[in-house]
């Protein structure tokens, strides 16, 4: 019997009884979807790894995911209220529907940020002097910086984590999360330019020397991967989908192989990677 297209809903349109209400599938599966662009419902060319899921079994995700969302937004309930409300009912505890598993992206949004251009030497990457040429990736990263931001994410996983495990409904609910892919640092922006690069301009700014980039980037990743695999958080899941895509060109100025732009996938990248989330999925839920 061949896979089926999971059908994506809005939370305000779930089983709101209106023309445009979507109720869980008799005998299906419903799950809860947050996170950053890899996740968006409705995102730019309508790509995202949401929309490239298929399962065995007939399928709903609600998702509350939105472009630009960083692990700290997710957790911070009181500017984005949907993903908490339908895990543990809100403040009447009465607006929860219970899921049979949580699909969460989150992480890369708060990488790219602490990588940014406008705090040179501040963040994450360390400014490289001209002329100089660091031993290896690791010695362009702030160790201290990199502590810092290895505790953020630690605590934010754990307050979604006991979010799910403390609540009424979704108490033995998995939580599956995913690594990223290996991004190739590129003047590779958007379509139409809304927004990106990046990695670029960090790169760029930092004075990282350009045989190190896609080193650096790689190595980014492998950390952020080694976080993830050791959040020790019993309903967390991992799902490592490194090495999954064709990786872009180095120089490309737009999409290349299996990515669009500088950081997300093309419709194809996704399927790929929408193919490791089905399988770790159907495997821990039978």
């Amino acid at each position: 019997m061949p896979s089926k297209p999971a059908i994506l809903v809005r939370p305000e349109h779930l089983g709101s009884g209106d023309i445009n209400g979507v109720d869980p599938f008799p005998g299906g599966w419903h799950m809860l979807a947050e996170g950053d662009s890899w996740f968006s419902f409705g995102s730019i060319g309508g790509n995202s790894l949401l929309n490239a899921l298929r399962f065995e079994r007939k399928t709903l995700v609600t998702a509350c995911s939105r472009p630009g969302d960083t692990l700290q937004r997710m957790v911070d309930w009181r500017r984005d209220p949907w993903f908490a409300r339908l895990v543990d009912g809100g403040r009447n505890a009465n607006l929860a529907w219970a899921f049979d598993a949580v699909l969460l992206s989150a992480g890369g949004n708060d990488l790219v940020d602490a990588l940014s251009d406008k705090h040179v030497d501040q963040q994450l990457l360390k400014a490289i002097a001209p002329g100089s040429e660091p031993a290896s990736a690791a010695d362009c990263v702030h160790d201290d910086a990199w502590g810092k931001f290895e505790s953020y994410l630690r605590a934010n996983f754990k307050d979604v984590s006991e979010l799910v495990g403390n609540s009424r409904k979704n108490a033995d609910v998995s939580i599956f999360i995913h690594a990223y892919d290996y991004p190739t640092p590129n003047d590779a922006p958007t379509l139409r330019h809304l927004s990106g690069p990046w990695l670029f301009p960090a790169m760029v700014a930092h004075g990282i020397p350009h045989a190190m980039w896609t080193a650096l980037a790689d190595h980014l990743i492998d950390r952020l991967a080694g976080v993830l695999q050791s959040l020790d958080l019993a309903n967390v899941h991992l799902v490592d989908t490194r090495g999954t895509c064709q990786r872009a060109v180095l120089g490309a100025t737009g999409k290349s192989n299996d990515w669009i732009n500088e950081i997300h996938p093309t419709a194809g990248g996704y399927q790929k990677l929408a193919l490791r989330v089905k399988t770790a999925v159907e495997a821990q839920l039978g």
